[in-house]
């Protein structure tokens, strides 16, 4: 498969930014942030005979506009690191030719590598903090990818950018459903100057090769896996019982690789929107989670698919009944806690990090024609498990990057041979 860059240049807001609103401060959940960026993959199949030029121009005039409503992702962020500079220095903006259709790119796998070339990886020096490569594919298909730094966006503002995007791009005015607010999080969540502070331990430091894979939950394994979980609670949740049985493998895994059975470290994120009685709405713009963790010892139960599941609601509950009426001070301290947690484990070389984008509204972004044959992501450079809606909505997606040694073993472990077949 080959991709030719067509054109790259800066999409800057229609209209400017009032000056005061060109300094956003981030929150210290911002900086808790890992230095990445955020990748999402948006695929539509189109004919041959739509007129590309005016559909990715049409693209690039509703980018602008949006991009006054979603300001920050057209600044860039100070040395300092506490705040965004707001002065419209726009986004990176790229158009590529792909040599093959989009039937044929399904057909080949996908493969992670091709996805990943539908993407564009940031620039190392600190640039734009939202990224758009628009594919165009033999077919007159297009792929949409879109990457946002995720120091100024977590990925469910990012998913609610781009049907905004989208439904402007389609009908020439926001929908509203997805508009952002700017609620002053700096003041909830203060950032702080920490000469010691590092990036949160999802940056991968090791120099291991990581390979991401993707393992398909259909709606039917899922009932599967609800009736192996036990006939007494038929009532748990997609995202619980996939994270269980991967977490079962994981386990496996590192059992496998240290010779015995040791205690494990699953951190996900918890969305805080809708989950505490701070000011914080369903639209928050900014990094609006944190992570908790959830362990198993082993010298207290054996790693069964059903003790996991019971663990990872049990604590999941303890912890949302918590986060209600929980302050800020107390937020940040427990994510601190996790975070120092997580690179415990990872300095063992256990895995830790897991995040869901279930129930976000990936299938919604309808540019004008028709809503995406699929959405994915991009793969990770550490060992993570992202899952995703498939596009039934009734499965799930898993995205599972391990270093290239353990994910041998993973694809071979019994439960996920025996789930998956």
């Amino acid at each position: 498969m080959e991709i030719k860059i067509q054109s790259t240049q800066f999409i800057k807001p229609s209209k400017l930014t009032p000056e005061v609103f060109r300094d956003f401060k981030l929150s210290i959940l911002d900086q808790f942030a890992a230095s990445s960026y955020i990748n999402q993959v948006f695929y539509y199949k189109t004919s041959c005979k739509v007129d590309i030029p005016d559909i990715c121009g049409q693209l690039v005039n509703s980018l602008s506009e949006i991009l006054t409503l979603f300001y920050p992702l057209a600044g860039r962020i100070r040395e300092t690191e506490l705040e965004v500079d707001c002065s419209d220095q726009g986004v990176k903006y790229l158009e590529t030719q792909v040599s093959i259709s989009l039937d044929k790119f399904f057909e080949l796998g996908p493969k992670i590598d091709h996805i990943r070339r539908l993407i564009r990886a940031p620039d190392q020096e600190k640039s734009a903090l939202l990224i758009v490569q628009v594919n165009i594919f033999k077919c007159g298909s297009l792929v949409i990818g879109v990457s946002g730094s995720h120091k100024v966006t977590d990925a469910y503002n990012l998913v609610r950018f781009v049907n905004e995007w989208a439904s402007l791009n389609r009908t020439g005015q926001t929908s509203g459903a997805f508009s952002i607010s700017f609620d002053n999080l700096d003041s909830v969540f203060p950032p702080k100057e920490i000469e010691s502070f590092e990036d949160s331990p999802v940056i991968d430091k090791s120099q291991t090769k990581i390979v991401t894979k993707r393992f398909v939950f259909n709606g039917s394994i899922i009932s599967k896996l609800r009736a192996k979980s036990g006939p007494r609670n038929p009532r748990h949740s997609r995202v619980t019982l996939v994270a269980a049985i991967i977490w079962k493998a994981i386990i496996s895994v590192d059992q496998v690789k240290s010779g015995s059975l040791r205690n494990s470290v699953l951190a996900p994120a918890i969305n805080l929107r809708g989950k505490t009685r701070l000011p914080i709405s369903e639209s928050s713009f900014g990094n609006v989670w944190v992570p908790y963790s959830i362990r198993y010892l082993q010298n207290e139960m054996e790693p069964k698919f059903d003790n996991l599941v019971k663990l990872i609601e049990n604590t999941t509950r303890d912890v949302i009944t918590r986060l209600l009426n929980a302050t800020s001070e107390e937020i940040c301290k427990e994510a601190m806690a996790c975070y120092a947690e997580v690179g415990e484990e990872l300095k063992q070389n256990k895995f830790a990090i897991f995040t869901s984008w279930c129930n976000f509204p990936i299938y919604n972004a309808d540019f004008g024609f028709g809503k995406p044959c699929w959405v994915s992501e991009a793969g990770r450079s550490l060992d993570m498990v992202t899952l995703m809606d498939d596009k039934h909505g009734d499965g799930i997606e898993a995205w599972v990057s391990l270093n290239e040694k353990d994910m041998s073993v993973f694809e071979q472990n019994e439960d996920i041979l025996s789930v998956l077949s």
